[in-house]
Parts: structure tokens; sequence; C-alpha cells
């Protein structure tokens, strides 16, 4: 299993069941130790990289700080969501 561990962001918390079930390593906006919720993305930015955690989001706004701030991040929002639908449909 891999050392790599990631941070939640508010925005896609419900993954964290779907993260269990592989035993990957996560912390939650929200969480001790962690930023609470509402915080502002630099926030957000700086804490993942001082802690060296891969950042999760949906969020625009927080991908393109972490981009500015050189902050790993695995990004996916709706529009992800939809390919994946069309290409379901255009195989099917």
């Amino acid at each position: 299993m891999s050392d790599i561990e990631f941070l939640l962001d508010e925005n896609v918390l419900g993954l964290a069941r779907y993260l269990d079930v592989f035993d990957i390593k996560y912390r939650k906006i929200g969480d001790e130790n962690c930023p609470p919720k509402g915080s502002d993305d630099s926030t957000v930015a700086i804490f993942a990289n001082e802690e060296n955690l891969v950042i999760l989001t949906g969020d625009d706004d927080l991908k393109k700080q972490c981009e500015l701030s050189g902050v790993k991040l695995v990004f996916n929002d709706l529009t992800d969501f939809a390919k994946k639908v069309k290409e379901y449909a255009d195989s099917n």
C-alpha cells in the first residue's frame, strides 16, 4: 500500500466511505488537527503542503490555489462525471 495520504475537501467528504474499502489513508476538512469546515482555500493548501497531503477536491477555486502554490491535488467535478456517463452511453 502506498504511503500517500490525502486531504478530502468539504465537497468530497462522502468519498471517505469508498476510500475506506481500499484502505487509503486520508484526513478530512473538519477533522481534529485539520482546517475547520469553511476554511479559505489558501489555508487548506498551506496545511496540505505542510503535512505533505494530496488534496482531493471538486472545487475549481481550490484547484487554482493548489496549482499556483504547487500543492498536489486530484480534481474531479461534475463535468468529469458527465463525460463518464456519455462514454458509457456511447459504448452501449
